[in-house]
């Protein structure tokens, strides 16, 4: 199992050093982290993408979920309560039809959505026909007191994923001066609505959550000093890097090989999956401390496979594996792997028509939303919706769904 740390003693003593800790004189492949964040930004900065297969189309919080339900000819804000599982259009207006303007739930192309824990974000891209550049709202958890907190520039868009701190909203921004963008790393001040550019990024940099208070980005991009391709898929090297919300300081914390491993951050850790002779192998480093933790789930992963929607929940690790070459859905299996006790488990939840696990679209307090497909027949063009069905975290693992 091969690692690439960046640059090794360098990024290990900047990072500790800004943690307060004295670099260890142990292999420097263990000592690089994610230093605590400076002073100046707002409260705790948290990750307000509900999960890797829902980034943007949902909120999470601890009352309910919120979600965006489009239809044909507009898009409706939707809210679970967490409580009575009820799912309703986040309207409190009087015979309101939902269907117009009118309708503060109610638009024309649908916002990515940000919740944390106060109000409900809503972001939106350029207008449906191209003539209105996009905006942020705001609204309080009911849907009410909806306001508009800042406008985009005509040559600007954002990337699907944000970061907050109760003050701040974080997002990737690209400003086009021609055909090509100029990426960045923005904060927005809710209080005051101005936009800054905490740092230059890469054109094929996402932000992948937070860790230590820092905002945890990764760029794509082909092997340093080489004639490599970047659009060469297996031989793209994935760069994680740590930035400071409060000053866009950027350190390099760790980079691999694309077809070596797949990648999550939670928890302060990041969670590194890669299949050694075809087994998967996961590497927990703690991005604190910089200590790793190896383990061995004991699946066999095909030739060419791959791990995509990887999220964590209550101290377990879930995964999907891909197998190319099968006939669609065959070769997909959905996972559930608890690091402590090493309990490996297939979760049983699949597409009946197209084969793919059902995506689980976020938490609210100890449930999940799972995303299941609709059908009137038994073929992809008798698909008829999408709706969202309300577990416990037991029920999941046992692959059971209510009725």
């Amino acid at each position: 199992m091969k690692k690439h740390i960046l640059p090794f003693c360098l990024a290990a003593c900047l990072l500790l050093a800004a943690c307060g800790e004295t670099a260890p004189s142990a292999a420097p492949s263990a000592a690089t982290s994610a230093p605590a964040a400076s002073n100046g930004a707002g409260g705790q900065l948290e990750f307000l993408s509900a999960s890797p297969d829902n980034i943007g189309y949902g909120a999470e919080g601890e009352q309910g979920f919120y979600y965006i339900q489009d239809s044909a000819d507009y898009s409706n804000v939707h809210f679970i309560d967490g409580a009575s599982g009820q799912d309703i259009v986040l309207c409190s207006n009087p015979s309101c039809t939902h269907d117009s303007d009118a309708c503060p739930a109610c638009f024309s192309s649908g916002p990515y959505l940000a919740f944390n824990g106060d109000k409900l974000y809503l972001l939106f891209g350029e207008s449906g026909s191209g003539e209105e550049p996009g905006h942020i709202d705001v609204m309080e958890p009911d849907g009410s007191g909806r306001r508009t907190v800042y406008t985009f520039e005509a040559n600007q868009s954002f990337g699907g994923s944000a970061a907050g701190d109760g003050e701040n909203l974080y997002f990737l921004l690209a400003t086009y001066e021609g055909d090509s963008p100029t990426m960045s790393l923005a904060r927005l001040s809710l209080s005051e609505g101005s936009l800054t550019d905490l740092c230059q990024v890469d054109n094929s940099t996402f932000l992948m959550g937070v860790a230590c208070g820092k905002l945890m980005i990764k760029t794509i991009g082909s092997e340093p000093d080489t004639n490599t391709s970047p659009d060469d898929f297996y031989t793209q090297r994935h760069f994680l890097k740590a930035v400071d919300p409060a000053t866009g300081e950027v350190t390099p914390v760790l980079d691999w090989v694309q077809d070596e491993y797949w990648e999550l951050v939670a928890d302060d850790s990041l969670y590194l999956l890669s299949a050694p002779e075809g087994k998967l192998h996961l590497t927990v480093r703690d991005l604190a401390s910089g200590a790793d933790a190896d383990y061995d789930p004991g699946l066999e992963v095909g030739e060419n496979g791959y791990v995509m929607s990887l999220a964590r929940y209550n101290g377990t690790l879930m995964f999907t594996v891909f197998s190319p070459g099968e006939s669609s859905g065959s070769g997909v299996q959905r996972w559930a792997y608890t690091p402590e006790t090493g309990e490996l488990l297939e979760i049983k939840l699949y597409d009946p028509v197209r084969g793919y696990p059902y995506q689980v679209m976020g938490t609210m307090g100890d449930k999940l939303v799972v995303q299941v497909p609709r059908y009137s027949g038994n073929d992809v063009y008798s698909f008829q919706r999408y709706e969202y069905v309300v577990c416990s975290w037991q029920d999941y693992l046992n692959s059971q769904l209510p009725e």
